[in-house]
């Protein structure tokens, strides 16, 4: 029973990815435009679009590496190199998103709450330096995990998870404690949860006492709220979605051997769920409450139903051989072929 509801699990994440991957590469796309690329919320949200696509691709093999044991028998070489090696590349584009989203909580409270300081913080090129230290930093803190395991002999068939890979660094009691739980818990969900939490609440109170007197409010302070609002449903989606997975990293500390059999495995399948549907779902509001979003997007469609009219009136005139569609230069030619004939026609007819 628990290995059916694991292989729906992965089943669902799955589709969750393809989605994400969908709706990340149209954000990366529309803020990529250079009309976007002005501001610095633009920049950070293109960063997070960038992260969130990496985490929904990795997360299609590395999530569901259990049930492709099952499905494709004979692969342990290709589970142990995923584990091996994109398992710590996909943690650190889980903690780019995570600060990304911090970080960009913070230009939205600057945004709303101090808009006069907007201009001296709020700039394009401190945002590119936010990104570039979120991606170092997250590089460096999530190095060290390539070294958590090694790879055994993978010639032997029908050899599970933990006989492909001997444990380096998670032997290690120090380790396990030190990093992988107390600093890891502080880093990546106890500062975040705190910044998030206080952040998004005083924006919210500003957001609600200025809908008392939204008449007095400029288009651009209007436009902040609104992006801001957009930005507090992404918040509210990553604190449900990583509420649980901070629960499983306090229980796994508590209790470790819950892990290790099929309701820990099962546990940890709806965590991986909740991780991509974080990761998938920021498209939904980014068309919800960006208008300049939906504009693009707009665009894009519409592009591609024009070309896609023009190309099927174009292939019909040419079927039917529509003297319109023909180019001038062919055009002059035919004329003048058909007045060459037309004198030889009349002699034969006398």
């Amino acid at each position: 029973m628990l290995s059916q509801l694991s292989l729906i699990c992965a089943l669902v994440m799955n589709l969750c990815c393809v989605c994400g991957i969908v709706g990340n590469l149209l954000s990366i796309y529309i803020y990529s435009r250079p009309a976007f690329k002005k501001r610095s919320i633009n920049v950070l949200l293109l960063a997070l679009s960038c992260a969130d696509f990496a985490v929904c691709v990795l997360a299609i093999p590395v999530f569901s590496i259990s049930q492709m044991q099952e499905l494709i028998p004979g692969c342990q070489a290709a589970i142990g190199t995923v584990m091996l090696y994109f398992y710590p590349i996909t943690l650190m584009f889980q903690a780019m998103s995570v600060w990304l989203l911090v970080f960009i909580t913070v230009d939205r409270y600057l945004a709303v709450c101090h808009p006069f300081m907007v201009q001296t913080y709020c700039t394009r090129s401190r945002a590119l330096f936010t990104v570039a230290c979120i991606i170092v930093f997250s590089v460096v803190y999530n190095f060290c995990r390539f070294w958590e395991y090694r790879l055994l002999d993978c010639t032997v068939e029908k050899l599970k998870i933990d006989q492909i890979l001997d444990p380096m660094l998670r032997k290690n009691e120090a380790y396990m404690l030190w990093y992988q739980t107390v600093i890891t818990l502080i880093s990546q969900f106890v500062i975040p949860f705190a910044v998030l939490c206080l952040l998004n609440l005083q924006v919210a109170r500003t957001i609600l006492a200025a809908g008392e007197q939204r008449r007095q409010l400029v288009a651009s302070e209007k436009r902040e709220h609104s992006t801001a609002k957009m930005m507090l449903f992404v918040v509210i989606v990553f604190l449900f979605c990583y509420t649980f997975s901070f629960i499983l990293n306090v229980a796994e500390t508590i209790d470790h051997e819950l892990f290790m059999g099929p309701l820990g495995f099962l546990l940890n399948d709806i965590n991986n769920i909740l991780i991509v549907v974080n990761s998938s779902t920021s498209f939904v509001f980014y068309v919800t409450y960006s208008t300049r979003y939906r504009a693009e997007l707009q665009k894009i469609c519409a592009i591609r139903l024009f070309m896609e009219n023009v190309l099927d009136v174009k292939s019909r005139r040419s079927a039917s051989g529509d003297f319109s569609t023909m180019s001038l230069p062919y055009r002059q030619n035919l004329l003048t072929a058909e007045s060459d004939t037309k004198p030889t026609s009349e002699a034969k007819d006398v």
